[in-house]
């Protein structure tokens, strides 16, 4: 844990027993999460962290879905004034800063949004992969592998991929070519979903020009709040960990971070989340830090993140957990006990922290992790108020909101034609189409012609029909069926049930099969002297 002394190389998180506690800059492309319950101080953390990583000149990229994280252009305690002067609070709040420099201050940020209400956040569909854009689209493995197909499928015939419009018309290629492995029926779904999503509206994420990597410079927030009716937005900063992973130089190991993103309610990414996306997020996490790209998980509750992703976040910010259950109780232990060891209970601290505190593990010099200690979160330089979106508009780059304003038309996707395709990819002829043929001209027919042949029909029909033994033998076979179905009935009835309910009866006391052995061997011995028995009865009655 960085103390005092290297407050140079370190990002000031809070306070902790009357010295600045912070996380190392040269930790961050280790990754780390922020998670707490609402109103627990998640989104001050990440407001704190992604201000003095972008005065340290890393670039950051900030998810906010909720609109409420947003004020980075803003200097905190404005009072409205024309010229700009601190509120009456602003003295109270230096005071709880003491330990470490702080000066409100505004920072220039570029606000993007999936609409067109800020600077449009646009991906070609192919940069996304097929992965990602399977689980925008919720589907199933089977309908990801056909997806897959179709990428790859795209890029074997140089056809571009960048809006949903051109993969619906890849997928209809791959079906009308006949390719291998492909089920028209799941083609279908995937196409029926990508329907939906244009629909929704999320189709305006898609398309050209799309977001390049030299205009995120500085600080960037996109800005989710209009489009929270659809959580697969929430999935955005996913498309650009892909970009920057496909993209970005290897740097390898550095004193800070070139590129730092916060991926805020990340849960949504991860909910229900099959195999190949959390295998695609680990490779990502693991090697994307060679680049020099840092990553912040922002979520409620630390245990909707898979152990797969947890295990490749170094620093954890967690804040008070909330539960009301016996199940998030043992949640809340499996959460306490992946922390070193404290002089404090954990578990009890994590249910009990105050709103604006945190408990703060990161890396130490030897690169273990480092015992969990109670930090109060600093407060932002920036305004932690909604500002309005003229404001925000205001303050973005005039020359990006240009460039990004009108959505170029996308060209229908036909493959590019090889002198020689390889077998596998060779297109196969269309089947023929077959047209009706012309109905005949319909010539006047006497009646007696008619007649006649109506009488040859019938005599036609009748000579190949069934004769009378035919007839006979079917009434036979129908009528022996239903006799031997009703003694079925009959047998089941009176003999199959009573023995079963009887068996059944005798089986719940083991004592009852011995009194029905003896009532048998009574029978018994009765029926084979039943003529002295007849005798004697014979003799009573005299």
């Amino acid at each position: 844990m960085a103390n005092d002394d290297d407050t140079t190389s370190m990002i000031s998180l809070g306070e902790s027993k009357g010295s600045v506690c912070g996380i190392p800059l040269r930790y961050l492309t280790r990754h780390g999460i922020i998670a707490g319950s609402t109103g627990t101080g998640k989104s001050r953390a990440m407001q704190v962290l992604a201000e003095q990583l972008a005065a340290s000149g890393v670039h950051v990229f900030v998810s906010d879905v909720k609109g409420d994280a947003s004020g980075f252009c803003q200097r905190a305690f404005t009072s409205g004034k024309p010229d700009d002067a601190p509120s009456e609070t602003e003295t109270k709040w230096k005071a709880r800063n003491s330990l470490a420099p702080f000066e409100p201050q505004a920072f220039g940020t570029n606000y993007w949004s999936a609409s067109d209400r800020f600077i449009p956040f646009r991906f070609s569909v192919a940069s996304v992969g097929s992965v990602l854009f399977s689980r925008l689209l919720s589907l199933n493995p089977t309908q990801e592998s056909h997806l897959a197909i179709a990428f790859s499928y795209a890029k074997k015939n140089s056809i571009p991929l960048d809006t949903p419009e051109q993969l619906l018309d890849v997928l209809d290629q791959l079906v009308s070519t006949n390719q291998r492995g492909i089920s028209p029926s799941s083609i279908s779904v995937i196409q029926r979903k990508i329907i939906a999503l244009q629909e929704s509206g999320l189709e305006r994420m898609f398309g050209k020009p799309a977001v390049r990597l030299e205009d995120l410079g500085g600080l960037n927030v996109l800005n989710l709040s209009d489009a929270r009716s659809d959580m697969a937005v929430t999935m955005a900063p996913a498309f650009l960990l892909q970009k920057l992973f496909a993209n970005m130089p290897e740097v390898g190991d550095s004193d800070k971070p070139q590129f730092a993103i916060f991926f805020d309610e990340a849960h949504y990414l991860f909910k229900d989340a099959n195999k190949s996306l959390k295998d695609l997020m680990v490779t990502m996490l693991k090697q994307i830090r060679s680049k020099g790209v840092s990553v912040f998980f922002v979520t409620q509750d630390v245990t909707d993140i898979p152990d797969e992703i947890l295990g490749q976040l170094s620093t954890k910010v967690i804040f008070s957990q909330k539960t009301m259950t016996e199940k998030g109780n043992a949640r809340l232990r499996a959460l306490a006990k992946s922390f070193p060891k404290s002089d404090f209970d954990v578990m009890e601290a994590l249910k009990s922290l105050p709103p604006g505190t945190a408990l703060l593990s990161t890396l130490d010099d030897t690169g273990n992790q480092t015992s969990p200690v109670k930090v109060k979160v600093f407060a932002p330089a920036t305004t932690m108020s909604v500002v309005p979106d003229d404001a925000l508009r205001k303050a973005c780059d005039a020359a990006l909101l240009k460039k990004y304003a009108k959505k170029e038309a996308a060209p229908k996707a036909k493959p590019k034609a090889a002198a020689s395709p390889k077998p596998e990819t060779r297109e196969r002829p269309a089947p023929p189409v077959f047209k009706p043929a012309p109905s005949p001209k319909v010539q006047p027919v006497r009646v007696k012609e008619v007649v006649k042949e109506v009488v040859i029909e019938k005599k036609v029909v009748k000579k190949t029909g069934p004769g009378i033994l035919d007839a006979l033998l079917g009434g036979l076979l129908k009528l022996l069926q239903f006799l031997l179905k009703a003694a079925g009935m009959v047998i089941t009835a009176l003999i199959i049930k009573p023995l079963k309910s009887l068996c059944k009866y005798l089986t719940k006391k083991p004592i009852r099969i011995v009194y029905f052995l003896l009532l048998l061997l009574l029978i018994y011995a009765l029926s084979v002297n039943w003529a002295i028995i007849a005798s004697a009865l014979e003799r009573l009655k005299f």
